[in-house]
């Protein structure tokens, strides 16, 4: 199944946890073909979003960590093989949250959607004592 846009109720669980601090968005992307509009990659659509939405990460207080390619599912199936993987960090759970409902990010959101053929997103945060 196709996973572009989180559920009502994986919004409604992110916006109801009463964690603080930085969390890390672990993005899992796997890109279309042909974008949604039919007339470029959908590789180039997603670039074109991370393009625009950088200054809107930025203001935020997030910022990339880590981008890359996937070369090999090593253990995992067929399932597992995504295009990129990245890593962005925001300042609080809620800073991702305000970021994600301006009229601003919507907009430039498109281009996500238009290249992505599924991802997975996963809120991620640094366990306490760990190196």
């Amino acid at each position: 199944m196709s996973q572009v846009q989180p559920s009502a109720q994986q919004m409604k669980d992110l916006s109801a946890l009463s964690d603080t601090g930085p969390i890390v968005m672990v993005n899992l992307l796997k890109f279309r073909e042909t974008a949604v509009n039919g007339k470029e990659s959908g590789d180039k659509a997603y670039t074109r979003y991370m393009f625009n939405v950088a200054p809107l990460l930025e203001k935020a207080g997030g910022r990339l960590l880590w981008m890359g390619l996937v070369k090999q599912v090593f253990i995992g199936t067929d399932m597992d093989n995504w295009d990129r993987v990245l890593l962005v960090e925001y300042p609080s759970r809620q800073a991702f949250l305000d970021m994600i409902s301006k009229p601003e990010y919507q907009k430039v959101h498109q281009d996500r959607e238009a290249g992505l053929e599924t991802s997975a997103l996963l809120v991620a945060k640094t366990e306490a004592g760990t190196i």
